[in-house]
């Protein structure tokens, strides 16, 4: 077997049904496109050739067949094995070449996989379908190219379709056409061919005759090619043979279809026979009078006259088809007779041309030309039948030229002649036109015949009216139509004559016949036309009326209505005018107001000029009889009313309904009912309409049938937005009655079941759509809907038909082609109402599960159920259309799906098996091959997937499973594959995975976001969805990793379209900003996507540190590290994309780009004006009670407004104003004002501003009512809404909108001046829409951008992933956006109101500022945070001031203070760093002190409202404490603070705000007069009832330092800082009186009330137990908190801050003084303790556990130690300071034998460091009230003159204070010795705060030694020798510690006399 074999490159051919398809859907106004036009060059060969092309089967192409793969040309196929076996049989069935049966074999069963079996005789019946659909194609082409040239005229010469068809007659088609058809017309059955398809073979066989037929009528009728007389003889012999049965097209005809057919053929060769007699040519002649010969005749005289003996051999009674040529052979002769000059050749004259008209008369020829019109196969023929009417009109003008023809009543054939005239004329707009042209000589003598019908108006109506009815096709035809029988018509009637005179005249008033109130006046003379009778005669009187008005007096006269002919012509004629032309509808309506009207005297009726005519068609409605005729007159009256409805909604609607057409009786008012819908027997209707309908369908055969017309109607009474019970009940009887019965009616012609389907369902869409618009009639509208199973049952008896169905229907010859075409567009149509009808579906569908959808997702469905047919149907590609539909729904109902439980496991249980893979397969080639040829099918399968990865994961699961672990897998490019059972889809579908598809995309980003960012945008969507998904589409997330550069495609993208600059104009076109804002998302996305990435591999690195810690064994360690490995590279290559992103300046451009809001606002503003603009315009033209084409939705609208407005106080004014200065005479005042109004707003709207006044305030509120509120629709383009940083976007549904308007009826009435301002208001509301759009999709991307900057950032700033930016690059950023933010807020500030595009634009920029102060907290430029308080203080001045707030500016208020927050934060460390930079300096710091200062006002403000309050405090106390002086901030609060307020927060029950207030109080009461402001604001009562509430609210169990548990009440925070704030306090009043006030009242409070709380606080932890051999272990250790610990430490600072005042002190505590010094004793044991084993603890004794528990507390522990101390609890604290995970994995109280870790082990931390520093504060604070205790006792003695020792206090024992003493020395030794160079703020404080417990532990100990009268211990003495010493030499050189070293020196002199002196320390 050869590999590959070469053949004939011409068997080869391109499809010519794609080709049709493609011409089909160009333009046929405009030239090719490029492409297009190469294709047809490239097929000129077959173009030429025809169908001979496809050539007899051959040897050599059949064992071409046998290599692997087939070369044809440039093109090569892998023959598979099973595909050829099937090419062979179809080749020996068809004949057809064996490599050109293969190639067409692959195409057929590409979208087909109705049968896999190639015996099966549906197989062999579709190939021979699809084969010769094929060949017609190719044939339709050739036509589409004739048609598209005679299309364009002669005007384009050079165009495309031109040159190619001149070229292929040029190059002989015309014969080889001629050849073929004669072959045709000779063929016979194959004989491989099976008799079963004889009949499908006739029929392909006699179309392929129409045609061929069809290309040479064309060509001779645009005269491509010149008929001679040999060839017309050529054709006229094949004529007669046809119609002798010489040939086989009588023979072909077996069927009803084939008969038509050939039928169709000989009329298309009669026609071509005429046609080329170019009668058209010798009618210019004779009316050009040009003599034949030297005229352009293709015909000579001799060829006249051989042509005439062949026409003689034609007997016209054996063969009434020759007829008309007969007949036209007169015609011809004779007008060549009246050619020919004296001197010329006059045989002709011997031809007897009479006797011929006289033959075809007998024969019936015209009778034949009308069947000829009448056929059925012409009404829905797709070929050219404008020039077959053409040439029909041609040849009866000739002949009413030729022969004089008068109609009369009592002749046949002139009848016949009008019928055939109005049959050529209607429904063909081109013959119309020309009709009405008078340059047409062709149409002059047809001209004539009407003005001869017109002359006997109105006595003859019936044949002028259906004449000129024909003649009305089209706009300009139907207003010629009009001004014809407008104008002033002569009147004609019988009148009684005396003598033969031709001239009479009216003696008396003669009364019109038929038209009552029309009379001839006397005197009026008269011409008499013709005698009718002895005495009367039929006579034109010289009195004019309007033909338009005389008809419908006739309508409206009840006696006119026995003559059905002449009303059925009259609402014919009317029903096409109004059609046709919405001018002429409108002068109907308006015809009441001309001067007849009143003349008549019809005033006197009680009927409203302006519906006049509505009523005349509704009176005429209602008396109509219960007949066929009845109904089609029912059917044309309605119509009317549905055109009217569109020109005068309000109007009409009222008339219509009011007159109730349909004798519609209601049981109870519909409006009325109850909420739980309306059931069947509210309603009743007569059987009337229902019978009408059933006869129409039956016995009438009309265009528009009944049905339609009423589904029409009532459609456009929905639209209006009339509310009416008749309308109900009309709508419902639509749904309930003709949609679900209308199926099983009886049609006279059957695809008018279709259009009613169609239409009832387009019905029932507008009916969803219109529901919000409506009250309860639209929520009971609703409930029938969701309710009604009959409808459900209809709609899925419809939709419930599979792909493979469909593919079987087009297969079977039993249906036809226009009915299969009438159930796709039904299973489309439902579809599409499916998906709208979920969408209208609440979320919560758990709760309310409604009927629709149990229907939905039930499994019994017959045949299948709902999901199954229409997931089924996605597989459909002979129509996109249902497949797009299917998408949608799909797509809808996994959102639905997942909320309702008893489907939530998935829709995949709906998709059998075995249509999996053919479903995926479906979904690939969309995704493959759909993004260019069907944009938005490809668009709707990516949702579908976004949809399926949010709601269905199943789905995607079993859609995207690699194919190799399903059974029915298939190699991609495997040539060697064999398979035994498959279905042919997978051939040709074997395609890249459908991962590879999107990635395809991917790849071409770059490109897209540019050409076509819809496309990407969709897919980046997806993306999206399964990062959000990620632990369920793991493997799908790997292989998106695994394509190679994934990454880089996707930062290209944006940066690319970050260097392009896009400059926004200020007007966008909708598409331009569409595709602006999907390339904004398109980067949104992009940016969701990496930061999902940066976050999954954050979280997957911290997992899998965890796993690789616990690991148990090598092998799990090992697949950790190869995980990590994986994991690593992918996150390496994120990580340099974004390393590029900072270094370069494409970071800034998005920035710049994102945060440019630009005249957004003013657009608004803009359109608002407009709006208001348009508003009092339509106010003005109400005010004449014209309402125009407005619907009445908007008229109810602009009502509202106007009532409104009019009692407006400044109208008021107006009104009183105009009155008094007598404008318009005190007249119509309403409508001057108005008036002014609207040239104000004009005004303002081109800028000029409306001064302060009336109309100022009338136009701001017309602004603010925001009329056209209603017609904002949330944007619902899954594109953006699938976007997670998008939010709702509303939009001006514009479409809305200009139905209401309907502007395009404006140009035809009076409100064409009017138009310009509606186009205005339109225009603006685009740009308003765009502007939307843009700023919608900036914000997104905005939003994204944070995003990733937020992952990319941890908590305190370092980056996780890429390189960090630079601060000089984030202090640009920040610059920018800065800037960018004060522009906004001023825009802001000019505007009326607030929008909330402009709000969350400023919320996103604030956000990203603060997201660029986290990278760079340590080092943030005090420049740059000058411009960051300047934007806060703009923006919360200028939010605070909206009243009301939105919810927006509350959002951006907190930002503003969060980012305040942060930005002082940073500045307040920088300030206490002690780092001196240049940033640092003293004056900058100043402009920040001055800023800040310019805060408190603004936040003294925010401190009033309750969602800013707290934050505000926060800002407030970190200013006060770090940036400004008690002098500068305190005049400020105590002028703008509302202090009350505040304190009224502290009885909030919310204990998460009552710290920042305490914390507030805290900086408050650390100067005198913020102590001052608490105390007079009752801050102590205040405290008290926060106590005694918090012990009721807070009943938590907590840890004190005795590790005990017991019930604390009160929590920490609030009871420390409450003791914090009142010791504050204390302290700022000193003596003050208020301060005396406080001890005295606090004192007892605390120590008598809240003694407990006091004394628990001061409990020492218990120490861990030194009995190594205790066998039982001790109870379970405590943990406590830092926050513990700074309890005991404001405990301690309140007992020592009162103490100080000893009188108060010592009455009030007489009860607990002994129990205090004695808890601060055990207190100060246990710190002094600490140390004593320190080599010989561990984690697991630790004496103190004290994990971090807070958020700050887990931030500093993991900073290193500041301290770096081996000594007392520096080294202590860190065993104890673990987190507690650490803990679980061991006891905290150690048993016996277990090992003790070296505390070196344990790292120290900034945490560990700050737990001892605590302890030594509380041990600090124990000495200083034992201090102080000890100075009490000693006033206490000076008082008494001796010493109490029994009532003496307690002292700690020497030991106790040793401890503390060696500590304090160890220590500061240690640090001193440690940084002798330069000694850190931190470490100063350390040394000085051990500096004082050193000398406070002397000084007690010199108390206990004096007190106790003994000295102390000699070996204490040497080893506090040696400890000073060394202290002392550690403490040269740190001049901080000289007034504490020298302070120290003092008191070692005193308890140890003579020590220094010993040392040599003085």
């Amino acid at each position: 077997m050869a590999d590959i074999s070469s053949v004939d490159a011409s068997l080869w051919w391109d499809s010519f049904t794609v080709l049709l398809t493609e011409l089909e859907n160009s333009s046929l106004s405009s030239d090719l496109p490029p492409n297009l036009a190469k294709k047809l060059k490239d097929n000129h060969a077959w173009f030429l050739d025809t169908l001979s092309r496809f050539k007899p089967p051959n040897q050599s192409s059949k064992e071409a067949l046998n290599s692997k793969t087939l070369k044809i040309g440039s093109h090569q196929l892998s023959v598979q094995p099973h595909l050829k076996d099937k090419a062979l049989q179809i080749s020996s069935i068809l004949l057809l070449d064996e490599v050109q049966s293969y190639i067409f074999v692959e195409r057929s069963i590409k979208h087909n996989d109705a049968v896999a079996d190639s015996m099966a005789p549906e197989f062999l019946h579709m190939m021979l379908i699809q084969y010769y659909k094929e060949r017609q194609c190719l044939l339709k082409c050739i036509r589409w190219i004739l048609m598209h040239a005679i299309h364009n005229g002669p005007v384009s010469e050079d165009n495309t379709m031109k040159e190619e068809a001149r070229k292929l007659f040029h190059d002989g088609l015309e014969s080889k056409l001629i050849l073929f058809f004669d072959n045709l017309l000779s063929c016979s059955y194959p004989e491989q061919m099976d008799v079963e398809l004889f009949t499908l073979w006739a029929e392909e066989t006699l179309i392929e005759d129409n045609l061929v037929l069809d290309i040479l009528f064309l060509a001779y009728y645009d005269s491509l090619c010149t008929c001679s007389g040999e060839m017309w003889k050529k054709f006229g012999a094949l004529y007669k043979g046809i119609l002798a049965g010489d040939y086989n097209l009588g023979k072909l005809a077996i069927t009803a279809e084939t008969q038509q057919l050939s039928y169709h053929a000989k009329v298309q060769l009669l026609l071509i026979l005429i046609e080329t007699l170019n009668l058209e040519n010798v009618l210019q002649m004779v009316h050009d009078e040009v003599p034949y010969r030297k005229g352009k005749s293709t015909f000579s005289m001799t060829d006249v006259q051989e042509m005439d003996a062949l026409v003689s051999t034609f007997n016209a009674f054996e063969m009434n088809e020759a007829g008309p040529l007969v007949l036209a052979w007169a015609v011809f002769l004779y007008l060549l007779l009246t050619l020919l000059e004296k001197d010329e050749n006059n045989d002709l004259m011997e031809i007897d041309h009479i006797s011929y008209v006289r033959q075809a008369f007998e024969a019936g020829s015209l009778r034949y030309c009308l069947e000829i019109l009448e056929c059925d196969i012409l009404k829905d023929y797709d070929g050219p039948m404008c020039g077959y009417r053409s040439v029909l009109r041609t040849f009866i003008s000739a002949f009413i030229a030729s022969y004089e023809i008068n109609l009369q009543p009592d002749d046949g054939n002139p009848t016949l002649i009008l019928d055939i005239l109005c049959k050529i004329y209607r429904g063909e707009e081109s013959l119309c036109i020309q009709f009405w042209d008078k340059e047409s000589f062709i149409d002059g003598p047809i001209r004539s015949l009407l003005c001869n019908l017109e002359s006997e108006f109105p006595f003859r109506t019936v044949e002028l009216v259906q004449l000129l009815s024909s003649l009305g096709e089209g706009t300009w035809p139907a207003e010629c139509v009009y001004n014809f029988l407008n104008r002033s018509l002569g009147i004609s009637s019988l009148f009684e004559i005396n003598g033969d005179s031709q001239i009479v005249e009216a003696q008396q008033v003669v009364q019109v016949p038929g038209v009552q109130g029309l009379f001839i006046p006397a005197g009026t003379r008269g011409r008499v036309l013709r005698v009718v009778g002895e005495n009367t005669a039929l006579v034109r009187w010289e009195y004019t009326s309007s033909g338009i008005f005389v008809l419908l007096l006739h309508l409206a006269q009840e006696m006119y209505l026995d003559n059905k002919d002449e009303v059925a012509v009259t609402l014919d004629l009317l029903s096409r005018l109004v059609s046709f032309n919405t001018g002429i509808c409108f002068a109907v309506m308006d015809i009441s107001n001309s001067l007849q009207f009143d003349a008549v005297g019809l005033m006197n009726e009680q009927v409203e000029k302006r519906v006049w005519v509505v009523e005349i068609i509704c009176n005429l409605i209602k008396k109509l009889p219960l007949n066929s005729g009845g109904a089609a007159l029912m059917s044309m009256g309605i119509k009317i009313l549905s055109i009217m409805l569109i020109c005068s909604p309000s109007n009409v609607a009222a008339a219509t309904l009011n007159a109730n057409l349909f004798d519609m009786t209601l049981q109870t008012p519909v409006l009325n009912v109850g909420s739980n819908g309306l059931s069947s027997g509210s309603w009743l209707l007569s059987s009337k309409l229902a019978r009408m309908l059933s006869i129409d369908c039956e016995q009438n055969s009309n265009d528009c049938p009944l049905a339609i017309s009423v589904l029409d109607f009532t459609i456009q009474l929905v639209e209006t937005g009339v509310e009416h019970d008749d309308l109900l009940a009309l709508i419902i009887f639509s749904l309930q009655y003709i949609l679900v019965n209308h199926e099983y009616w009886k049609y006279k012609t059957k695809h008018i079941r279709w259009k009613i389907t169609l239409k009832v369902l387009e019905l029932m869409k507008k009916c969803i759509s219109s529901t919000p618009n409506y009250g309860k009639m639209g929520e009971i509208i609703r409930n029938v809907l969701f309710s009604d199973s009959s409808i459900h049952n209809t709609l899925f008896q419809i939709v419930c038909t599979t792909s493979h169905s469909l593919e079987k229907l087009h297969v079977s010859r039993v249906f036809d082609p226009m009915e299969i075409e009438g159930l796709q567009l039904a299973i489309s149509s439902v579809l599409d109402i499916l998906s709208v009808m979920l969408t209208k579906l609440s979320k919560d569908t758990s709760l309310n599960f409604p009927a629709f959808l149990q229907a939905v997702f039930s499994c019994t469905t017959k045949p299948v159920p709902v999901v199954t047919s229409v997931l089924s149907l996605i597989s459909y590609f002979q129509d996109p259309a249902i497949q797009y539909e299917a998408v949608r729904f799909i797509s809808m109902l996994f959102a639905i799906a997942d909320c309702i439980q008893p489907f939530s496991y998935g829709i995949t249980c709906f998709v059998p098996d075995n249509e999996i893979m053919d479903l995926r397969q479906s979904l690939s080639y969309i995704l493959l091959e759909q993004s260019v040829s069907n944009e938005d099918l490809f668009v709707a399968t990516v949702n579908l997937f976004t949809s399926a990865a949010h709601y269905q994961p199943s789905f995607i699961v079993a859609i995207f499973a690699p194919e190799e672990n399903t059974k029915d897998h298939l190699s991609i490019g495997d040539a060697k594959l064999q398979k035994e059972e498959t279905s042919p889809i997978h051939a040709v579908f074997r395609k890249p995975s459908l991962i590879d598809a999107l990635v395809h995309y991917i790849e071409r980003a770059d490109d897209l976001i540019k050409s076509n960012p819809r496309i990407l945008l969709c897919v980046l969507n997806f993306m999206i969805a399964l990062w959000q998904g990620a632990p369920q589409y793991a493997n799908l997330l790997e292989s998106l990793r695994r394509h190679g550069k994934f990454w880089e495609h996707l930062a290209n993208a944006i940066s690319n379209i970050a260097s392009s600059e896009i400059s926004l104009p200020t007007s966008l076109k909708e598409k331009d900003a569409f595709n602006l804002a999907y390339a904004f998302h398109c980067q949104s996305s992009i940016l969701g996507i990496m930061a999902y990435e940066l976050f999954l591999q954050r979280k997957l690195f911290h997992a899998e540190s965890t796993v690789k810690d616990a690991a148990e064994s090598k092998e799990k360690e090992q697949n950790v590290t190869r995980t990590e490995k994986s994991k690593a590279t992918n996150l390496h290559d994120l990580k340099g994309i974004w390393s590029s992103l900072f270094n370069d300046s494409i970071l800034e451009k998005l920035i710049k780009s994102y945060t440019s809001y630009g005249n957004n606002s003013d657009i608004y503003n803009g359109a608002k004006v407009a709006t208001s603009l348009f508003s009092v315009h339509v106010m003005m033209k109400l005010a004449v009670c014209d309402s125009g084409s407005l619907s009445v939705l908007l008229l109810q609208k602009i009502h509202e407004i106007l009532a409104k407005l009019s009692i407006h106080p400044a109208f008021s004014e107006l009104l009183s104003q105009y009155s008094q200065r007598g404008y318009s005479e005190g007249k119509e005042l309403k409508k001057l004002i108005l008036s002014d109004l609207y040239y104000h707003l004009q005004g303002e709207l081109e800028g000029r501003k409306i001064g302060i006044g009336p109309f100022k305030e009338l136009s701001q509120y017309l602004v603010e009512s925001n009329f056209l509120g209603t017609y904002q629709h949330q944007f619902n383009e899954d594109a953006f809404t699938k976007n997670m940083f998008t939010k709702n976007v509303y939009l001006f549904d514009l479409a809305h909108l200009r139905e209401d308007l309907r502007l395009d009826v404006w140009d035809c009435n009076n409100w064409r001046i009017s138009k310009e301002v509606a186009e205005v208001m339109l225009r603006f509301l685009q740009d308003a829409n765009s502007v939307m759009l843009l700023s919608s999709s900036k914000l997104s991307a905005l939003k994204g951008l944070i995003a990733v900057l937020a992952v990319n950032h941890d908590s305190q700033g370092r980056a996780t992933a890429g390189g960090r930016i630079s601060d000089e690059l984030i202090f640009t950023f920040m610059d920018n956006i800065c800037q960018s933010f004060l522009s906004n807020v001023e825009i802001l500030s000019s505007v009326l109101d607030a929008s909330e595009d402009i709000l969350n634009f400023l919320a996103c920029e604030v956000e990203l500022i603060f997201q660029l102060t986290r990278t760079v907290r340590k080092s943030l430029s005090l420049d740059v945070s000058l411009l960051v308080l300047k934007c806060a203080s703009s923006g919360l001045r200028l939010l605070g001031s909206l009243k009301p707030a939105p919810s927006e500016a509350n959002v951006i208020m907190k930002l503003l203070l969060t980012l305040l927050l942060s930005v002082l934060q940073s500045n307040s460390l920088n300030a206490h760093s002690g780092v001196v930079t240049k940033d640092n300096s003293g004056e900058v710091l100043s402009k920040i002190s001055n800023a800040t200062l310019g805060l408190l006002p603004i936040l003294c403000n925010c401190v009033a409202t309750s969602d800013h309050c707290m934050l505000s405090l926060s800002v407030m106390d970190l200013i006060l404490r770090s940036f400004l002086t008690p002098r500068t901030w305190l005049p400020v609060l105590q002028n703008h603070l509302q202090l009350p307020v505040v304190m009224l927060k502290l009885h909030d029950r919310s204990s998460t705000s009552i710290p920042v207030i305490m914390k507030f109080f805290l900086t408050l009461a650390r100067v005198r007069g913020g102590a001052d402001m608490l105390y007079c604001s009752g801050f102590l009562s205040s405290v008290r009832v926060l106590f005694a509430e918090s012990g009721e609210d807070f009943s938590t169990t907590s840890e004190n330092l005795g590790g005990s548990c017991e019930k604390f009440v009160i929590p920490q925070d609030i009871w420390g800082l409450g003791l914090a704030v009142v010791t504050a306090m204390v302290k700022s009043l000193g003596d003050h009186s208020s301060g005396t006030a406080i001890v005295d009242s606090m004192i007892p409070y605390f120590f008598s009330e809240k003694a407990h709380f006091i004394i628990y606080s001061l409990n020492a932890p218990d120490f861990p137990s030194d009995d190594r051999d205790k066998k039982r272990p001790r109870a379970q250790r405590t943990f406590i908190s830092l926050a513990t610990l700074k309890e005991t430490e404001h405990t301690l600072m309140l007992m020592c801050e009162l103490a100080k005042h000893w009188h108060s002190w010592i009455k009030a505590i007489r009860n607990v003084d002994r129990q205090l010094r004695e808890k601060c004793i055990h207190l100060l044991a246990f710190i002094s303790r600490g140390s004593q084993r320190l080599g010989e603890l561990s984690s697991r004794n630790a004496p103190l556990l004290c994990p971090p528990t807070l958020k700050e507390d887990f931030e500093i522990s993991s900073k290193p130690s500041f301290v770096n101390s081996k000594n007392g609890w520096f080294a202590l604290s860190p065993l104890g300071c673990v987190p507690k995970p650490k803990f679980s994995s061991f006891s905290t109280t150690p048993t016996h034998g277990q090992a003790t870790e070296s505390t070196d082990l344990i790292p120290k931390t900034c945490f560990s460091d700050t737990v001892a520093l605590q302890v030594y504060r509380i041990a600090f604070l124990l000495l200083k009230f034992l201090c102080l205790q000890t100075e009490g006792a000693a006033k206490r003695a000076e008082e008494v003159g001796f010493v109490d020792l029994a009532r003496f206090p307690e002292l700690p024992m020497p030991e106790i204070l040793h401890g503390l003493q060696d500590q304090a020395i160890a220590i500061t030794t240690e640090l001193c010795q440690a940084n002798k160079q330069r000694v850190s703020p931190e470490i100063q404080d350390v040394c000085n705060l051990l500096m004082q417990i050193l000398e406070m532990a002397l000084h007690l100990e010199l108390c206990v030694l004096q007190i106790c009268r003994i000295r102390p211990v000699s070996g204490r003495v040497e080893d506090f020798s040696k400890e000073a010493k060394s202290l002392f030499s550690a403490l040269e050189g740190h001049a901080f510690l000289k007034a504490s070293r020298n302070s120290l020196k003092q008191m070692i002199s005193c308890v140890y006399p003579g020590l220094l002196q010993a040392e040599n320390f003085i």
